[in-house]
């Protein structure tokens, strides 16, 4: 069954939806959430501050980390940005797009 973006197969969820699209956020044969590179994501993204668009860099899926907002260890999504310090974490736990200071 597919339904806005969500396609449903018993008790995989596979979803584009979310992070602006840049990641897919879906189960993994180990029935864990996880976020992997979406091949049909945007080139750029609204800067959650000023709304004008960040142009993605660089795309780091399904990486180790500790979601800095929720705490949840998981297999997120990293993304860069041309001419901008921040990063952005892709949290499968919170599924939220978590804005990290760039240096």
């Amino acid at each position: 069954m597919t339904t806005n973006n969500m396609t449903v197969n018993g008790d995989t969820r596979d979803r584009t939806d979310l992070y602006h699209g840049l990641f897919r956020w879906h189960t993994g044969d180990n029935g864990r959430p996880l976020v992997s590179h979406h091949a049909a994501g945007p080139a750029s993204i609204p800067c959650p501050t000023t709304g004008h668009l960040l142009r993605v860099s660089t795309l780091d899926a399904e990486a180790a980390a500790i979601c800095p907002e929720c705490a949840h260890y998981g297999q997120g999504g990293f993304v860069s940005f041309d001419g901008d310090l921040r990063m952005a974490y892709a949290c499968p736990g919170c599924r939220q797009l978590v804005w990290l200071s760039g240096a």
